[in-house]
């Protein structure tokens, strides 16, 4: 009776003289007109609760299960969402979970007909696992994997077990999938399956070359996991079938199947197409037969030193190093034995594939001393010399991916080396315990230790000498990363632990002169690796506690920190982020006698030497940054040429980052401080913000006040000016005074001068060169330096929600007036490089909105973003947003509201505003003139945006047929922008729909997906493309 009721129940044909008086009371509404989400999850109660085994539902129970079926397929039509699809598919898993438990409790021959692998049942289940197994959602591909193995397993159990090689519908499947492309994902899912029920013989009885074929894919790293999993389970089951049919010689025909491809491919195959293959492949076919590992030493040992390879191909050589580091690494191979070398190669093969020509071969080798799977294994003595032998060759590696992972397999090594030295520590405690007779079987552990003390103050003088002034930068950035990582391993000695070598006693004087020379470098990540390192040194050895020594680094760091070149800049931030940890930095700054503000005391409370140097350090940086402030007001050329801005601004973020801002001892001066920092950047960003918001910032030079200057500008803005020549700007003019601008020869005519430029007059009267490139640079630095600032207040500040308490540091209006200068800047600049930056300040301000306790500002995105909507929508003429360069910096402005709505929310805010994008991008019907083209064109550049954005996930899905529908109707629009704003949005949503091209070849396999797929996804699609069709086929007819 249940079954019946809940079967109407889902049919939709319930009989009300049959439903309990209390359901109706309650659900009659509900039966009348049945949501598809409800019938779902009333599908899904219905499996989870009804007790499908031993028949108890009895002769309905079928026949419920079989309607289940129906609808669910069905609903999977209507639901496009994907969380819904979610949902969907583990409800088909739960329904043939539910299908098993009541064939293997039915003998009914009619239910088990229905269920067999030709019924129309499990035909239909089979086109949505074939649909599906390729959903960019992972889960729905586990639980349509999972479908598929329950389709055979509700085939078997229908069909009372038969035998895989008899059954037609086993035999059917299984050339219908080895049919496939091996490009296409699913296949390697489903074939896993198969091979459980009809074997791996069966397959290879079809075509011998699958393993070899498999193979070949693993040169794509997308299919390389799948690929893998399925050739586990084909040699896993191939190797119980042998074992059975072959006592003795299963392993040989084992071997020749699935070993000797993959050694033929190591030798001979290009390196980076073997890559995955030893990642993914090689470990667990040696897990599945470590007995392998011999065959393939055998094989390849005798000729490896004849075959090296060459710089495609690893040779002999390389496949050795492959198998045997994979082998060590885990745990199917030693390579010491009471404290010594005992390897399975000698160590001139090694030493031979650590100078290979090519770089993983190198590496490879590497890791065969570096990496193994007990991390307390000794670090023999033949080991330590080939990892030195390798530093003297390899150091200066130009991949910086090989630098990676050379750094990576050191720091492996070092922490064996610690590892291990503390069970050497305890092997020679019991050594003294047992008497020397006992001892001396087992080996010297005393003796491992002073190898291990001298082979790390061997590699570590080594590392110093490589920073010599003019080093290469591979070499410096190996060098700093490997003693960044002895420096972690090896710190000062603290605690019972004992330490085999201590890092910072030795270093050196010297060592450190260089380490702070490599602040002057013009890479950020060698100064920041110096930094780090210098940071874990302690001030004995540092030895800065003189105020006079800090002084002359204080002074330099003043100064770069008003270079024109950035990396000069970058320099000083570093520089004085250092000087923040150090004793003495207060004393050298009141040397250095610059005048503070009055309103603010010499110093601040607090016991912490960091937060008061960090304090001090901002504040001098404030009062030079003042000055020039009002310097630049007069005249930005000036500022351009004599005082970029955006250093000191830049030297303020790393100083703020140095010290937590919610431990500060002394609130109130930090307030004040903060408070004037914050007006002093809306103050700098009003100077260089009309350059920015330039129609044509790349070449607009402001006009000053002051009168020299303002002559020099003109005279710049005339040479700027647009010429015939292209030339024009590469070989440009040096102008004079008096010279007649338009009387001069152009660049074809005449011998090129040096650069374009102005004469500037400095300080001390020495004239300096101003190009409109200068101040352009100036100006957007300066905005991007700001919006960097406001953007780490926002995130970093504890927020003050009451005026009177003592807590927090920025003020809720603080936060609103944040939020207003960088919608005014987002929406209303051209250069493309101020907006991005600001987008960056704008992404940290919205991410600190959405877990604000305050309601007032945690509504203000979506207030934002309805704005913002709305001005797209009016189309107003004095509107300022910008309708060229793809919209500027709206898009920007969008995503970062739509990317700040909580991950676990509904993500009402993306609904309404695609709603609103998609409406606005479509044509117009209205044809009475081109008021609609703007917002058009705005909402084509936002959607493209959005599509483009990875945080939004599988959120954007359900909106892409209508993007595509949009983007293809642009198309026919009269209006230039229009038309290029769909090209760009078709191209990027055929990015999202197809993923990441993987191939050159625009016609490949990779790039390809299967019309049922495809309209299953997005089945709008089908009928619009239809009627476009139409319509240019009957264009071309006429």
């Amino acid at each position: 009776m249940l079954a019946l009721q809940v079967n109407n129940l889902i049919l939709g044909c319930q009989d009300s003289t049959d439903v309990p008086d209390w359901f109706t009371a309650r659900c009659d509404a509900l039966c009348r007109d049945l949501p598809d989400t409800a019938l779902l999850f009333l599908c899904q109660g219905a499996l989870a609760m009804l007790e499908w085994k031993d028949g108890e539902l009895g002769c309905g129970g079928e026949k419920l299960l079989i309607n289940l079926l129906t609808v669910l397929l069905s609903l999977s039509a209507r639901l496009r969402e994907s969380s819904t699809a979610l949902y969907l598919s583990r409800i088909l898993a739960l329904w043939t979970c539910s299908a098993i438990d009541l064939l293997s409790s039915s003998c009914i021959k009619d239910l088990k007909e229905n269920l067999n692998g030709h019924s129309n049942s499990l035909c239909r289940l089979l086109e949505y696992v074939y649909v599906h197994w390729e959903h960019p959602l992972d889960a729905v591909r586990h639980q349509a994997k999972l479908v598929f193995k329950n389709i055979l397993k509700i085939h078997q159990v229908a069909t009372d077990g038969q035998s895989g090689d008899q059954d037609p519908f086993l035999s059917e499947l299984t050339h219908k999938l080895l049919n496939l492309e091996w490009h296409s994902k699913g296949k390697y899912a489903s074939l896993a399956c198969l091979v459980e029920c009809v074997g791996t013989e069966t397959l290879l009885s079809v075509d011998e070359r699958i393993p070899s074929q498999i193979l070949d894919v693993m040169s794509d790293q997308s299919f390389a996991p799948y690929a893998s999993n399925l050739l586990e389970a084909m040699f896993i089951n191939h190797k119980k079938q042998l074992q059975v049919t072959r006592e003795s010689c299963w392993a040989e025909r084992w071997q020749d199947v699935w070993v000797t491809p993959l050694i033929l491919r190591l030798c001979e195959e290009h390196v980076a197409h073997t890559t995955y293959i030893i990642d993914y492949y090689l470990p667990k076919l040696l897990k599945c037969n470590p007995d392998s590992l011999n065959y393939m030493i055998e094989n390849l040992k005798n000729s490896a030193s004849l075959n090296i390879g060459s710089g495609d191909n690893r040779g002999a050589l390389g496949a050795l190093m492959a198998c045997l580091r994979t082998a060590r690494t885990h745990g199917h191979l030693r390579f010491t034995e009471k404290y010594t070398w005992s390897g399975r190669v000698s160590t001139d093969l090694i030493q031979q594939g650590l100078v290979h020509r090519h770089d993983q071969i190198r590496i490879d080798a590497l890791g065969l001393l570096c990496e193994s799977h007990w991390s307390t294994e000794v670090v023999s003595p033949e080991e330590m010399d080939l990892v030195k032998f390798f530093l003297k060759y390899n150091l200066n590696c130009q991949s910086p991916s090989i630098r990676q992972q050379l750094c990576y397999l050191l720091k492996k090594l070092f922490c064996r080396v610690q590892e291990s030295s503390q069970v050497l520590y305890k092997h020679e405690q019991s050594r003294t315990l047992r008497g020397p007779e006992r001892a001396d079987s087992e080996g010297d552990p005393c003796s491992a230790l002073k190898n291990y003390t001298e082979f790390m103050s061997s590699i570590t003088d080594y590392l110093f000498q490589s920073l010599f002034p003019g080093s290469s930068h591979p070499t410096r950035f190996s060098a700093l990363t490997i003693l960044g990582s002895v420096a972690e391993i090896f710190p000062v000695g603290t605690g019972s632990c004992q330490s085999v070598f201590e890092f910072a006693q030795s270093v050196s004087a010297n060592n450190v002169r260089a380490l702070l020379h490599c602040f002057s470098n013009t890479f950020e990540e060698v100064k920041l690796l110096a930094f780090e390192l210098l940071r874990k040194l302690p001030p004995s050895v540092v030895g800065l506690q003189n105020p006079q020594k800090i002084l002359v680094l204080l002074e330099a760091a003043m100064n770069l920190s008003t270079s024109t070149k950035h990396f000069d800049c970058v320099t000083a931030s570093y520089l004085l982020n250092f000087l923040i940890h150090q004793e003495a930095l207060e004393a050298a700054l009141g040397e250095l006698g610059h005048k503070t503000s009055n309103d603010l005391p010499s110093t601040i409370d607090s016991s912490s030497t960091v937060e008061r140097n960090t304090f001090n350090v901002i504040r001098t940086l404030m009062d030079h940054l003042e000055y020039e402030i009002i310097q630049a007001e007069t005249s930005l050329l000036e500022a351009a040429a004599s005082f970029p801005l955006y250093g000191r601004v830049h030297c303020i973020i790393g100083a703020l980052q140095q010290f937590s801002m919610g431990d500060v001892s002394d609130v109130v001066q930090w307030r004040r401080l903060l408070s004037r920092l914050i007006s002093m950047s809306y103050r700098l960003s009003a100077i260089v913000s009309p350059v920015v918001h330039s129609s044509s910032p790349e070449g607009l030079m402001p006009m000053d006040t002051e009168s020299e200057a303002a002559a020099q500008l003109h005279m710049i803005m005339s040479e700027i000016k647009p010429r015939d020549t292209n030339d024009y700007f590469m070989q440009p003019r040096i102008l004079q005074k008096g010279d007649d601008l338009h009387s001069q020869a152009l660049p074809e005519d005449r011998v090129p001068s040096n650069t374009l430029c102005a004469e500037m007059k400095g300080g001390e009267g020495a004239s300096c060169s101003v190009t409109a490139q200068m101040v352009l640079v100036c100006c957007w630095r300066s905005m991007k330096e700001v919006s960097l600032l406001l953007g780490l207040l926002c995130q970093s500040l504890p927020l003050q929600t009451d005026p009177d308490t003592p807590q927090g540091l920025i003020t809720v209006e603080q936060v609103v007036e944040m939020g207003d200068y960088f919608k005014h800047h987002l929406l209303q600049s051209r250069h493309r490089g101020a907006f991005e930056l600001a987008y960056v300040g704008f992404v940290k301000l919205t991410e600190m909105l959405i877990g604000c306790e305050e309601e007032s500002l945690r509504c203000l995105p979506r207030q934002w973003l309805c704005n913002v909507l709305e001005e797209i929508k009016s189309s107003d003429p004095s509107s300022r947003l910008c309708a060229t360069r793809r919209s500027a910096g709206i898009p920007f402005y969008i995503q970062a509201l739509l990317a700040s709505e909580p991950k676990n929310s509904k993500a009402g805010l993306l609904k309404m505003t695609m709603k609103e994008l998609i409406s606005l991008a479509m044509p117009s019907s209205d044809s009475s003139g081109n008021t609609s083209t703007i917002p058009q064109v705005h909402a084509l550049n936002i959607l493209r945006a959005v599509f483009r954005d990875t945080r939004l996930g599988e959120n954007i899905i359900p909106y892409v047929g209508e993007g595509t529908q949009a983007a293809i109707l642009g198309f026919t629009s009269p209006v230039w922008a229009v038309r290029n704003s769909s090209t760009l949005l078709f191209s990027t949503l055929i990015t999202r729909i197809f993923g990441v091209k993987r191939g050159k070849d625009e016609r490949s396999k990779k790039n390809r997906m299967t019309g049922r797929e495809f309209f299953s996804r997005f089945p709008t699609l089908y009928p619009f493309l239809l009627e476009q069709l139409e319509i240019v086929a009957n264009t071309v007819d006429r």
